[in-house]
């Protein structure tokens, strides 16, 4: 069974469960290097992660249009039939409202990239990422829409079962602490946990 997360974390994409690890070697490029207005906009673009399990995350960046150097954050998830991501996509999730992230400084924190790693130095630009009411969604063409559990759900048949997702309707409006982090074409969320910041999601720039 695959379940939302309740709390979206500081990259406001973790919208499945899972996060992916590993780490760069390459040479730590900061936002604030990009050039433009925004200390943001090095991290504007597409990026990915790795595949987990039928799963992969989406998250499309952009410059909001408002001239305040905040971001749109849009996050997807997408199911393949194979375990392995191969193949074509046979389910998409989302969300019903877009993400802002609104700058908040930089700091270097020590994060573990993987669960057995050691802490590694990251400069991190924090940022307050925050949504109004929405809802969680899921479309395509095998997707089922069914009561399993007395739990309204979302199922799509994978070449091991199926693949669900609850229907929790509405959720309220959200303000929460995180940050990114780039390596080269690694991007790295963080987000704040128990007065401490902890990885959410490594991606690569597709």
């Amino acid at each position: 069974m695959k379940t939302l997360l309740a709390v979206l974390a500081g990259s406001a994409a973790a919208l499945l469960t899972g996060c992916g690890g590993g780490g760069g070697g390459s040479t730590q490029q900061l936002a604030g290097d990009s050039g433009t207005t925004s200390p943001l906009a090095a991290y504007i673009g597409t990026w990915q992660s790795a595949c987990d399990d039928h799963d992969r995350q989406m998250l499309v960046i952009a410059l909001k249009n408002d001239g305040s150097g905040s971001l749109e954050l849009t996050p997807t998830g997408e199911t393949y039939f194979k375990a392995d991501c191969s193949g074509p996509v046979i389910a998409t999730d989302g969300m019903s409202a877009k993400i802002t992230g609104k700058p908040d400084g930089t700091a270097d924190m020590l994060i573990k990239l993987a669960e057995n790693a050691a802490a590694t130095s990251l400069r991190v630009d924090k940022f307050t990422s925050s949504v109004p009411a929405y809802a969680f969604q899921r479309s395509g063409a095998t997707v089922k829409y069914v009561l399993r559990d007395n739990q309204q759900q979302w199922c799509v048949d994978v070449d091991n079962g199926e693949s669900c997702l609850w229907d929790e309707g509405m959720q309220p409006a959200l303000s929460v602490p995180g940050g990114l982090s780039l390596r080269g074409n690694d991007l790295y969320s963080v987000v704040l946990d128990k007065g401490v910041y902890v990885l959410d999601m490594h991606y690569v720039k597709k």
